[in-house]
């Protein structure tokens, strides 16, 4: 297995998170409902938010001073669990986004984590930690959205 650097673990997740934001902005694109639209170019913001961080922690090889949510806890109400459209159109509803959505985040938070242990004892390791955990509250701020969406609804 071939080691890889922190430096190339970082331009993997610079690239992870550019192809974040490629995705929601398809996803804009493509579905009409404009309550979807609109989480939708917030989570493609976030995308690049963490992208930026990325590049300075490259940049300048620090991250004391870089920002990023450090308090997160995790819950899961098990909404991503439901399955999720395998195919995008146009007419799909905000609940399916942000079941798209919250898949991505977990896939994410996932890597992320495993990013973290991979680089266990390093200073990167507090970089995909942070990383982690920001994916982590994304992921919680959909379920929510969703959790209202779903009640006001029923």
């Amino acid at each position: 297995m071939a080691e890889i650097t922190i430096k190339k673990a970082l331009e993997d997740a610079k690239e992870k998170e550019n192809l974040a934001y490629e995705f929601y902005k398809k996803l804009e694109n493509i579905v009409s409902d404009l309550g979807a639209k609109s989480i939708i170019r917030e989570l493609a913001e976030e995308e690049v938010r963490h992208k930026e961080f990325i590049e300075k922690v490259i940049e300048t090889g620090k991250i004391d001073e870089l920002a990023l949510n450090t308090k997160c806890y995790y819950t899961d109400l098990g909404i991503s669990k439901i399955v999720i459209p395998e195919v995008i159109t146009e007419d799909l509803s905000v609940q399916d986004v942000l079941r798209i959505a919250m898949k991505h985040e977990d896939n994410s938070r996932i890597f992320y984590e495993k990013m973290a242990e991979r680089f266990k004892g390093e200073e990167a390791e507090e970089v995909f930690q942070k990383l982690a955990v920001e994916e982590s509250c994304h992921r919680n701020n959909i379920q929510e959205i969703y959790d209202d969406i779903v009640l006001s609804e029923n």
